[in-house]
Parts: C-alpha cells; sequence; structure tokens
C-alpha cells in the first residue's frame, strides 16, 4: 500500500504521515543513536560484573592467582596490589583465566548475558588484549591502527587518556558498533619501542585468534612480562643550549596550511602580520564540567615558530627543532645562532615549560582557577616520594597510621610553602587538601561529611568494600523488581547502580552497614549523585528518597541493622528540599555559565566558596562566606528561586568591581539540614 506523505499515518495516530511512521532517519544517525545507548548500558554492566566475579572467586582463590600474576609477569608483591596493576590483573583473571573450562566473563555472558543488548554481549565476549599503535587524536576520538594486520579502529576518547601520535596502547577494546571503547587497564608505550613489539606479536600468532576464542587468551601475563621488561626504557634527551634557526619560505601559503591544521603546533599570539606557535607533541587536557564542559589544554613546549614577512623561525633545543623542520618539510636554514630565552617570553625553554589555554576562552582569573584546580587534582592522585611512592589519595583512605602520620606532615609542609609562595604550593590550592584529603578541618567543605577520600576506579584491591556490602544492594534490587513494570526496574536500577558505585569508592574493606552514616547519605544526595547521571531532576532527587528509604528498610530486617530511625529523619527532611534543590541547581547553572561566557563582566577575585543564605534584598542575597564575611551575591530573580535563609549555595563565584558576587559556574545548593550536618549553626529568630 502506498501512502502519500501528507495523508494520514495509517497507524492511527492522528498525525500526518510524514510527521509519524514516515519519518526517515539517516542510518549515520541510528548508529550513533544506538552507540550512545550502548555506551550509557556499558557501565552499568562492568558494575554488575564486577559484583558477580566478587560473589564468584573467594578471597583465598584471588591472592593465589594475584600470586601466580606477579610470578608470571615478573612484579614484586608490592608493584602487583599497586592501583595501575591491580586493574591489569582483574582483567587478566575474569577474562584471560578459565576455571572448570570457562571464564568468569563467560560464565557471566552465560547467566546475564540474555538480558544485555546483544552487541553489548559480543563485545564483552570479544575482549581480549592487544596492541594498537596511535594514527590520529583528536578531541573526543582516537584513530588507531593494528600494527601487524593493519585494521583501523576509532576509540572513543575519555579526559583521563592522554596520549599523541606514533604511541602505542596495549589494552583491550570493547566495541560500540561505530567506535570502540577502551576497558578498564591500559598501558601506553613509546615510539622506539615498536621494533621489539612487532617481533615479540609476530612470534605469538595466537593473539590474532583470541578475540574469538578465549583459549588462546594464554599470552597476557607473558605480553605484560614483555613491557615490564622493556618499557621502562627512555630515549636519551639533549641538554644542549639553546639555538634560534632562519628559514626563508617561498611557499607561505602551503607552510601556513600545514602549521594550521596540525595537531602538535598551537597558535600563541597573533600581532598583525607576525605569529607565534608553539609545537608540542605532549598535550594534557582537563575537562570542567562546572565550567560548561570547558577543556583545559596544557602544551608542554618543546620548540616555538615565528612567522614574519616569508620569514619563519624556529627556537629551542636542536634536537627537537630537527624534529620540527622535518615535520614542515622546511627547506636548509639559512643561518642559526645560540639564544638564552624565547624571543616570546624572555624566558629560558626548560622541561615542563607549558602553554595555557581553553576551549572556549575563559576569563584570566577563571583560567587561573582553573590552571591550579588542575594541578591540585593531579597532585592528590599522583605518585610522591614522600608517601614512598603512593598517592596521597590512596594514603589518605588507607588504615596505615604511619603513613596517615606522613600524609598530615606533608600537608602542613604545603601550607607554610604556600604562605611563603615556595615550592608546588605556588601552583596547587593548598586550601582545599585537608577537605580533600578528609583531614580534620574548620572549612565548611562538602567533602568535609566523608571520613575518608572517594577512590574510583579499582575493581578489586584493599581500598574498597567486601563483596558482601555490594551483593546486598544486588539482592536488594533483585527482591524488589521481581515482577514489577519496566519503569519500576528502571528506577531501582538507576539509584542503586549509583549508590553501589559510591559505596564501592567510599569505603574501605572493614565497611559494614552499622558504619553508614547520616553524613554519608547527605554526601551522596547532594553532592556525588551529580558525578554520576547526566541530568539532575526533581525526579530524580524523588526516586533516589523512595528506593534508600526501602532500602533501609530491607537491611534493617536482613540484618538486624538499626539504620532506618538513623537515616529517616534526614530523609523526611530532605522529601520537600531535595528536588527542589536539584531544580534550583539547573537554573543557576544557566545564570552562571550566561554570566561566565556571554557578558563583559570581569572579575577581580574568583575562588570556590561554600556561602550561607542570611539575608535576602532587592539587589540579592547577603550571605556569610568561609572567613566568616558578609558579602552580597547575586542571584535570578525571586520569582525563579524560593530559597530562605539557612539554605547552602557550593561553587565557583567571581567579585565583580562593585565588591557584589555572582555565581560563575554549575553549583550545588544544600537545604538548611545538610548544613546542620556540615557543623553549622542554625539561626533562631526572636
Amino acid at each position: 500500500m502506498s501512502v502519500g506523505r501528507n495523508e494520514l499515518c495509517p497507524c492511527g495516530s492522528g498525525k500526518k504521515y510524514k510527521k509519524c511512521c514516515g519519518v526517515v532517519t539517516p542510518i549515520t544517525e541510528l548508529r550513533s543513536r544506538h552507540e550512545q545507548k550502548l555506551q550509557k548500558e556499558y557501565a552499568g554492566w562492568v558494575e554488575r560484573l564486577n559484583h558477580f566475579v566478587s560473589g564468584q572467586v573467594s578471597s583465598d582463590a584471588v591472592q593465589e592467582l594475584r600470586a601466580r600474576f606477579a610470578a608470571e609477569v615478573g612484579l614484586s608483591g608490592e608493584s602487583v596490589m599497586s592501583p595501575e596493576w591491580t586493574a591489569h590483573f582483574f582483567n587478566w583473571l575474569v577474562l584471560d583465566v578459565k576455571t572448570n573450562g570457562d571464564t568468569p566473563i563467560e560464565n557471566y555472558l552465560k547467566q546475564h548475558g540474555r538480558r544485555m543488548e546483544p552487541d553489548l554481549r559480543r563485545a564483552f565476549s570479544r575482549l581480549n588484549l592487544d596492541v594498537y599503535e596511535i594514527v590520529q587524536v583528536d578531541r573526543d576520538a582516537l584513530t588507531v591502527q593494528h600494527p601487524l594486520r593493519g585494521d583501523v579502529r576509532y576509540v572513543i576518547r575519555t579526559n583521563t587518556l592522554q596520549v599523541e601520535p606514533g604511541q602505542l596502547i596495549a589494552g583491550r577494546l570493547l566495541s560500540l558498533g561505530l567506535r570502540d571503547v577502551l576497558f578498564t587497564g591500559s598501558i601506553v608505550l613509546q615510539p622506539h619501542l615498536k621494533p621489539a613489539l612487532l617481533e615479540w606479536l609476530k612470534a605469538h600468532p595466537e593473539i590474532s585468534k583470541a578475540a574469538d576464542d578465549s583459549a588462546e587468551r594464554t599470552y597476557t601475563t607473558a605480553f605484560y612480562r614483555f613491557i615490564v621488561q622493556f618499557g621502562a626504557e627512555e630515549t636519551p634527551r639533549s641538554v644542549q643550549g639553546m639555538v634560534r634557526r632562519v628559514y626563508q619560505v617561498p611557499d607561505m601559503s602551503r607552510l601556513q596550511r600545514m602549521i594550521e591544521s596540525h595537531r602538535m603546533l598551537e597558535l600563541k599570539k597573533r600581532e598583525g602580520s607576525r605569529e607565534i606557535w608553539v609545537y608540542a607533541p605532549r598535550k594534557e587536557e582537563h575537562l570542567f564540567t562546572a565550567l560548561k564542559d570547558t577543556l583545559l589544554e596544557l602544551y608542554e613546549v618543546q620548540a616555538e615558530v615565528l612567522i614574519q614577512d616569508g620569514t619563519v623561525l624556529l627556537e629551542g633545543y636542536a634536537p627537537q627543532l630537527d624534529e620540527l623542520a622535518a615535520l614542515l618539510q622546511l627547506p636548509q636554514s639559512s643561518g642559526e645562532e645560540a639564544i638564552t630565552a624565547l624571543s616570546s617570553t624572555g624566558a629560558k625553554l626548560t622541561k615542563g615549560t607549558l602553554f595555557i589555554t581553553s576551549q572556549p576562552t575563559l576569563p584570566s582569573k577563571v583560567l587561573q582557577w582553573a590552571v591550579q584546580t588542575y594541578f591540585t587534582e593531579k597532585w592528590l592522585l599522583s605518585a610522591n616520594d614522600a608517601l614512598d611512592g603512593l598517592a596521597p589519595v590512596l594514603v589518605a583512605a588507607s588504615d596505615n597510621e604511619t603513613m596517615q602520620d606522613k600524609l598530615h606532615k606533608l600537608v602542613e609542609q604545603l601550607e607554610k610553602d604556600n604562605k611563603l609562595g615556595q615550592g608546588v604550593a605556588r601552583f596547587i590550592r593548598v586550601e582545599s587538601l585537608k577537605s580533600r584529603l578528609a583531614i580534620a578541618n574548620d572549612d565548611l567543605h562538602i567533602a568535609g561529611l566523608l571520613t575518608r577520600p572517594l577512590i574510583e576506579g579499582l575493581p578489586e584491591s584493599v581500598y574498597t568494600v567486601q563483596p558482601e556490602r555490594l551483593a546486598d544492594i544486588h539482592q536488594f534490587v533483585q527482591e524488589m523488581t521481581e515482577g514489577k513494570s519496566e519503569a519500576t526496574v528502571k528506577k531501582y536500577d538507576e539509584v542503586m547502580t549509583n549508590f553501589r558505585s559510591f559505596v564501592r569508592s567510599a569505603f574501605g574493606p572493614g565497611f559494614s552497614w552499622e558504619q553508614f552514616r547520616r553524613e554519608d547519605l547527605a554526601y551522596f544526595l547532594v553532592h556525588d549523585i551529580f558525578t554520576r547521571v547526566d541530568a539532575s531532576t526533581k525526579t530524580l532527587a524523588t526516586n533516589l528518597l523512595s528506593v534508600l528509604t526501602a532500602f533501609f528498610k530491607w537491611l534493617d530486617k536482613q540484618h538486624q541493622t538499626t539504620l532506618t530511625p538513623v537515616m529517616q529523619p534526614l530523609l523526611a527532611e530532605l522529601k520537600d528540599t531535595l528536588p527542589e534543590a536539584y531544580r534550583y541547581r539547573t537554573l543557576l547553572e544557566k545564570d552562571a555559565h550566561q554570566r561566565l561566557f556571554g557578558s563583559e563582566e570581569s572579575f577581580r577575585t574568583v575562588k570556590e566558596e561554600t556561602m550561607v543564605l542570611e539575608e535576602k534584598t532587592a539587589e540579592g542575597w547577603y550571605v556569610k562566606n568561609s572567613k566568616g564575611d558578609r558579602v552580597l551575591l547575586t542571584l535570578p530573580a525571586e520569582d525563579v528561586l524560593q530559597l530562605a535563609s539557612d539554605w547552602l549555595i557550593s561553587g565557583l563565584v567571581g567579585q565583580t568591581g562593585d565588591d557584589t558576587w555572582s555565581l560563575i559556574g554549575t553549583p550545588e545548593l544544600f537545604p538548611p539540614v545538610i548544613g546542620q550536618l556540615m557543623g553549622l549553626k542554625q539561626r533562631v529568630l526572636v
């Protein structure tokens, strides 16, 4: 039957055919939607897989397998327990080790695979360790190629993956259709390893069969051993003096196109016909969701290119200038001289010299705050010699009193250095460290509700809860959703998947449900949840409250805990205010981003603050900041926000020329009961 596009649709909807069943969706759009759907489901299934394995593999078996893994790879007992190798060990255990004929992932797919999207189930079954050479790096994707087979794949790029063309990735790719996602646990290898790596791959043809046949995945530990033996080698760097080379380029338009299209070159300054570009093969990025997904880009400068009137100058050290000249296909240099500083800065180029920019462009004070925040996060998560090679957050999450003492002394020294303006303290936000590391302090900070910092991304380690705690969550969801509607299943699954991730990150192996506190629940509801969901809605708030209420009652019945009497007063207090807090957050976010990017205001001071609302006026709200000062904060019209005294607003704020403060980043709003848990005394009106 032929139906005209303007006729009523035969399905009976009452709409025209072209607006209903006659809508034609391009195949690329359908594939993109499918990828997005699989990507959303992927994280939840990984979490369920972790839970499944925890219940299937005993602690004794894990210890035995860990010792075997360390021996086969060539790792010390201390190294195999590090966060980096924990992820690789867990992947090997789950995806490669066969027990009674099957790997844990195969057992998992047999039991639960029918509930998964077929494409996702197939992708999980093909997770073998392999090597891929990086061909191209774009903002949201990597183009990689297998160094032997030559097949090309496209990998979704995460904010934490800092790589460059020529490097190699040893890891597992999970297909989402058009593109792949890099499964947890990967190693970036330097280009100089490629010849030796190719020889190793040729000697192990079983790798090419491993995706389709898990029985071929017997090479994993041997491959890791190869990496341990050869991966630490570094190519030597020259330390001779800086030089400036001069080039006369006949075809400047061709050179200009080449420079503008190459990702290793970034425009630093343009003044009339004079341009300065930085050559930076290594770049790091950090996404600030609170600043409307602003991307901070930090380029490690290796050399600079100066262009003016047909002349090109290269400044830097000779080996890097050789690389750059070859990259730009420059003719023979017409002159060279020794220099002591770059023309653009008047300073010497040293290792770690950075050129920093952002997309979109941030005001200077906001950019300064963003850079300090980036380096603070990096310091918190990086190995520290003063802490025996452990990251500060890992020490803070441990029960080792000796290491805790070292951490406290380290933070105290940073505070002293900050006052003197010396050392690494110059580049990080020292004032936030104690709250982030759960060290006792008087700051009004939401992280102060926790007894230890969150540890994300470790599937099985000494930093997370015992499998039995996660099994409780799984059993609760099963019992509450059995025979229920799809909407009910979705509600319980969304809430408890996010709560499970929080519990795994927030507590150690000694945690029991009796130790769960109101402060932990408050932190999850007013802060942590926003790191795990795409949008904060009133419906989400309502679902969180109702499902968690049911969960605490279930725990009391199942384990004879007494959580309901402790949690219920807080949940009741939040019944009306939490949905409003989520709604206000969305409204204030729009206003803050408009002020940050859509106005000409300049900010004298920018800081992250938690402020207490005190008095509403025609100009805004008088609030009390962290120092106890009373300042004026401008907010949208009162008919949009029905706020009241003693509410708290936390976020990035900027001070303008008239001494008023405004929100310029995505805020969080805390009802008065949260302030009480944070140690804030409520005012009594007489």
